[in-house]
């Protein structure tokens, strides 16, 4: 009885969280889709978002050649990962 109560309140706690996460997602793909006026998912804005961010740590970063050569790995997997997102529909 103890258990099963402590495990609806951890999963009201966990839709709780669940739906904070996913308003301003919500919200971020509305604008996407209006900026690029096609209907984006959620999966394609997690993709857009991934290679703003590769974009950004990529250029702004002051470190090691290494690290460098990493980031922009990660820029050009992003880019492709996101060009193919992007060509799928919703």
């Amino acid at each position: 009885m103890i258990l099963n109560a402590r495990e609806e309140k951890m999963n009201v706690v966990m839709n709780q969280v669940a739906a904070a996460i996913r308003r301003p997602l919500s919200m971020l793909t509305d604008y996407y889709s209006s900026v690029l006026n096609k209907k984006l998912s959620t999966k394609q804005t997690l993709s857009l978002l991934n290679a703003q961010c590769a974009f950004i740590f990529t250029v702004f970063s002051g470190c090691s050649l290494m690290l460098r050569a990493l980031l922009l790995t990660w820029l050009v997997a992003s880019l492709l990962k996101c060009r193919e997102s992007l060509r799928e529909k919703c």
